[in-house]
């Protein structure tokens, strides 16, 4: 009987949590909220469609749909910041590694694809989004890459404003073909 009782009771708390929602691109939170949520706030959908976008753009850098895609996602005030990134590439510490979107666009023309870029969590507030991957198909695949980025976003527009990057440069460049 008490068995029984405390099963009702998980059963009904359960109902109560909030169940996922239906992700149409009409949904995603800018504009809108999907669902009557908050204008102003990211959903799941909106911010998954923003870590899709943005990890498309990573591995496929020269892809035909490149810079479309880039135009659409990244707004005009986009900027990235990554120590990985710099350190990489012998530029000073704490300086942006792409001040503009034009300067990302030219950027990943000369940055190697990531293939196999796989998602392994995503979480967001209301304008940011935080996003952890990993690549094991990248070069000699000696070692895993894995990164955290954050993404700060205008929810309204569904475009990145931001990004903080941070990855594993030892393996990116133990990856890199001699």
């Amino acid at each position: 009987m008490r068995f029984a009782f405390v099963a009702a009771i998980f059963a009904l708390g359960a109902s109560a949590l909030p169940q996922p929602q239906d992700v149409s691109t009409d949904s995603f939170g800018g504009g809108g909220g999907g669902g009557g949520g908050n204008p102003r706030c990211l959903n799941d959908g909106g911010a998954n469609y923003i870590v899709n976008s943005y990890a498309k753009l990573l591995e496929f850098p020269q892809g035909a749909d490149f810079n479309a895609t880039a135009q659409k996602l990244l707004s005009n005030k986009f900027i990235v910041y990554s120590d990985s990134i710099n350190s990489l590439s012998g530029r000073p510490l704490g300086q942006p590694s792409y001040p503009s979107k034009q300067a990302f666009i030219a950027g990943q023309a000369q940055t190697p694809a990531l293939p196999g870029l796989k998602t392994l969590e995503v979480f967001h507030t209301c304008n940011k989004i935080a996003w952890r991957w990993i690549v094991t198909e990248f070069g000699t695949r000696t070692a895993e890459i894995k990164a955290f980025i954050q993404l700060d976003v205008d929810p309204a527009k569904l475009q990145i404003d931001q990004v903080f990057s941070e990855f594993n440069t030892i393996a990116f460049a133990a990856n890199i073909p001699k």
